[in-house]
C-alpha cells in the first residue's frame, strides 16, 4: 500500500511539473532582446515581460503580473544588476524600493485607501 501510495505520489509530481512554460523572444534592436513569459498552465496570459541586453543580461523595466492580469511588480535592471526603483503592488500597500547596483538604497510602503 505504501509503495503504490509513493507511485501515485510520484506520477502526480511528474505530471504537475512536466509542464512547459511558454516563452517568446522579439529581437526590438541590436543591443535588446524582448522576453515573454506566459504562466505555464495558461499559455495566453502573460507572467513577465522585460527586456536581456546582448550580454543576455537582464536590462531595462521588466513587469510581472498574476493570472488575473493585474500587475504585481515593476523592476528595473542595469546590465544584470538591480538598479533603480522597484514597485510591488499588493491588495492593500505598494512597497517601493530604490536599489543602486544590486543594493538597497531606499526602502518604502504606501497604504492604498479606496473611498
Amino acid at each position: 500500500m505504501k509503495s503504490l501510495i509513493n507511485i501515485i505520489i510520484l506520477l502526480f509530481c511528474v505530471t504537475a511539473f512536466s509542464q512547459e512554460q511558454k516563452v517568446e523572444y522579439k529581437k526590438v534592436d541590436n543591443n535588446l532582446i524582448k522576453a515573454t513569459y506566459y504562466f505555464a498552465d495558461n499559455n495566453f496570459i502573460i507572467e513577465k515581460e522585460g527586456y536581456f541586453n546582448k550580454e543576455e543580461k537582464l536590462h531595462g523595466m521588466w513587469v510581472s503580473y498574476n493570472i488575473e492580469g493585474n500587475k504585481t511588480s515593476i523592476a528595473n535592471y542595469n546590465n544584470g544588476k538591480k538598479d533603480g526603483v522597484w514597485t510591488f503592488f499588493k491588495e492593500d500597500k505598494i512597497s517601493v524600493i530604490t536599489y543602486k547596483d544590486n543594493k538597497i538604497t531606499n526602502v518604502e510602503e504606501k497604504a492604498i485607501v479606496i473611498n
